[in-house]
């Protein structure tokens, strides 16, 4: 019999800011680091992006490694191929160890894409080390209709769109705990964008299907209201426009992330103060809570 601990998800956040990362002593609370977060259960570890928070957790992996506590093999599912969701895989240790098996999971749409985006990283037009010398067993996965099953927890997704380029949102189910990884979609267009389309009409609807009575949500917030109107089509969603569909979906504890490169530390406390308060009482009675870079939830 399971204790309740194991059958808790440990959710780490290694990376969790957008764009382009910004190191400094303003950042240094919720970190500079642009998306990576790992999953855990029972052994099985699950990577999500490979933004530049990666090469931290590829060096924690390499020490459990040689320590002989954790095998080295790698299962990192992408949301997309923009820049700040890549960008830290040329850095990834294990990936340069012979012994090592790192599967890629990625939209369906874009298995071939997917391999030629990483590839091109490393030209060395670009990059002084060629993709030849990841001597690891690196494959790339597409999703398919199917559920995915690794270890204990079973992977679900879909493909969003009001992003450019689109984007993957995935659900991760262990031991009746529901995880959801929604980053990068302008949720404002989707729930409040004019004029209304059946196109806007059907993601919201299955948006919140998706999301609904998760335990924990990471969803990408990397506006404020103020911000947002100047932003329209970026392909970020605002704060509040992010916290009403989680009410709306009973979330549980919902993790704001992908924070813009120009919102510091007092700028993001100060966003915090003002949506928590107003979130507070509920109902729906959520945990709302910025994503912090080095935070370890049990959910």
């Amino acid at each position: 019999m399971k204790t309740p601990v194991e059958e808790k998800m440990l959710v780490t956040f290694w990376g969790t800011r957008g764009s382009i990362s910004t190191p400094g002593r303003t950042t240094e609370k919720y970190g500079g680091n642009t998306p990576c977060v790992t999953i855990e259960n029972q052994g099985t570890r699950i990577v999500l992006d490979a933004g530049t928070g990666i090469r931290n957790l590829g060096i924690e992996l390499v020490r459990e490694a040689e320590a002989g506590t954790q095998l080295l093999g790698v299962h990192l599912f992408l949301s997309h191929t923009h820049w700040d969701h890549i960008q830290g895989l040329p850095f990834f240790q294990p990936a340069y160890l012979k012994d090592t098996k790192v599967t890629i999971y990625g939209s369906p749409k874009k298995e071939r894409f997917l391999a030629s985006v990483l590839k091109r990283q490393m030209d060395y037009e670009y990059f002084p080390v060629s993709m030849s010398a990841l001597t690891a067993d690196l494959r790339i996965q597409e999703m398919s209709e199917e559920n995915l099953h690794l270890g204990p927890i079973t992977i679900e997704w879909e493909e969003q769109g009001f992003h450019p380029g689109g984007s993957v949102r995935y659900r991760f189910s262990a031991h009746g705990r529901k995880v959801v990884y929604a980053t990068d979609v302008e949720l404002d267009l989707i729930f409040s964008g004019d004029p209304r389309t059946k196109e806007k009409e059907a993601a919201a609807r299955t948006y919140l299907d998706f999301i609904a009575g998760a335990d924990l949500l990471i969803a990408d917030g990397m506006f404020s209201e103020e911000e947002y109107p100047s932003r329209v089509g970026w392909g970020h969603a605002s704060i509040p426009a992010v916290i009403d569909a989680a009410s709306k979906a009973d979330v549980k504890q919902l993790a704001i992330f992908h924070h813009d490169p120009q919102h510091s530390d007092k700028y993001l406390d100060d966003l915090w103060v003002k949506y928590r308060s107003r979130y507070l009482a509920g109902p729906p009675k959520m945990d709302l809570f910025w994503a912090r870079e080095g935070l370890t939830l049990a959910v």
